[in-house]
């Protein structure tokens, strides 16, 4: 009897071994099969008025999730893009240094990303806002941002901003120690 309920545990803690191997899809096969991993990078944009806006996408936690940095004017924002398996959707949570809070949801077709975000300030407001991003060649990406009501995105953008690919920064070498010096 002994052995049977150890075999038994034994092939429960197999399944489940195995189960855990094989995994959950990734955001990164996702993004991959989609054909929008182009995004990844570090991008800048100037507006209108002069103002510079960066932002970066990098992946975080083995492919599962993008990691967003923005920086425009006084503002930054930091926000994780992921999926979420069991209702298929990807996903996003960001905050600002001003408190804001933001919700979105991702989507792809033909090549393009699209972005319907919800944010709400410290006080509450509510700001909702469709970004679209497309591909307009290796080096640059447009961005168009919308208003959003009962979830469609407006007829025409309130702002399209050409974003330009920027170089990786080259790797800091490691300080010299005394040891190194020694050499």
């Amino acid at each position: 009897m002994k052995s049977r309920s150890t075999s038994l545990l034994l092939l429960a803690v197999l399944v489940i071994m195995t189960g855990q191997a094989i995994g959950q899809e990734s955001l990164k096969d996702i993004v991959t099969e989609q054909g929008v991993s182009w995004l990844i990078g570090r991008w800048t944009a100037t507006t209108d008025d002069g103002d510079q806006i960066q932002v970066s996408y990098r992946w975080a936690v083995d492919g599962h999730a993008i990691i967003m940095d923005l920086k425009m004017g006084e503002t930054t924002s930091h926000s994780m893009i992921y999926f979420v398996a069991d209702e298929e959707k990807v996903i996003s949570v960001g905050i600002d240094n001003k408190g804001r809070v933001s919700k979105g949801t991702w989507e792809s077709e033909y090549g393009d990303i699209t972005a319907k975000i919800k944010s709400s300030d410290e006080w509450g407001q509510e700001q909702e806002m469709g970004v679209v991003y497309s591909k307009k060649d290796a080096k640059t990406m447009t961005v168009k941002i919308y208003g959003v009501e009962w979830d469609e995105l407006a007829d025409e953008p309130w702002v399209t901003l050409d974003f330009k690919r920027q170089a990786r920064p080259a790797r800091k070498a490691a300080p010299k120690t005394k040891k190194d010096e020694k050499k």
